[in-house]
């Protein structure tokens, strides 16, 4: 009995080692063809690396102008997706602005349209012409004249533009209007006398008197430096 439990010990042992065996077999097989693999990877590496030094040296380019160009690319690779995103947000933002802006495209024509019909285009025509009309008949000392008149010009609108002279000026007129329209002129010298006396007539003839001294004032004052000059020149 011991015997038999040996031999089965044995047939064990002569199992495992026929499968070691057959292992490192195996694995020898497969060492040799990796090491095939590794010698076609070598020889197709090689060529691939002549061919790509033979490009390179008809392109007339180093290594290193490769490596920067390579890496401007990488860099500029942001930009360039940043560029195509942006035209892409023009792209949507044009098209939903078209009917916008055809809308508005379309107010302003009728806009002109109606600015044309209502004349506004043709007085600035007549404007211009004035205008190129009153520049071509003034010289250059006429303008500086006026330059040198806006400060009295203005003073003068100041004036003219407050309450009491606007009244004044409206009495003026509606008193020429009455007159006009109402008029009598065969008045005998009695009723003549007899209209000077009233009490409107009198406070016209005070107004008027009144006037005609704040002119005389102004024309003794103004005229002064020109006297001197004339009396210089003789």
């Amino acid at each position: 009995m011991a015997t038999a439990t040996v031999e089965d010990r044995l047939s064990e042992l002569d199992r495992k080692l026929d499968f070691i065996v057959d292992e490192l077999v195996h694995l020898k097989r497969v060492r040799n063809s990796a090491e095939d693999l590794v010698a076609d990877l070598t020889i197709v590496g090689k060529d691939a690396m002549k061919d790509a030094v033979e490009s390179l040296g008809s392109t007339a380019l180093r290594p290193e102008e490769i490596l920067q160009l390579v890496k401007s690319v990488l860099i500029d690779a942001r930009l360039l997706q940043s560029a195509l995103q942006q035209l892409e947000s023009a792209a949507d933002f044009i098209q939903d602005a078209s009917p916008i802006v055809r809308d508005l495209f379309s107010k302003a024509v009728a806009g002109c349209q109606t600015l044309d019909e209502r004349g506004y285009f043709t007085a600035a025509a007549a404007g211009t012409r004035v205008a190129d009309a009153l520049i071509q008949s003034h010289s250059q000392k006429d303008w500086k004249q006026v330059e040198a008149s806006v400060p009295q010009l203005v003073g003068f609108l100041r004036e003219l533009t407050r309450p009491e002279v606007l009244q004044a000026l409206e009495a003026i007129i509606h008193g020429f209007g009455r007159v006009q329209a109402t008029m009598n002129v065969d008045k005998s010298v009695f009723e003549l006398v007899r209209d000077v006396n009233s009490a409107d007539a009198r406070r016209g003839i005070a107004i008027l008197v009144e006037f005609l001294k704040v002119v005389g004032s102004r024309s003794v004052i103004g005229p002064a430096p020109t006297q001197s000059t004339s009396t210089t020149g003789r």
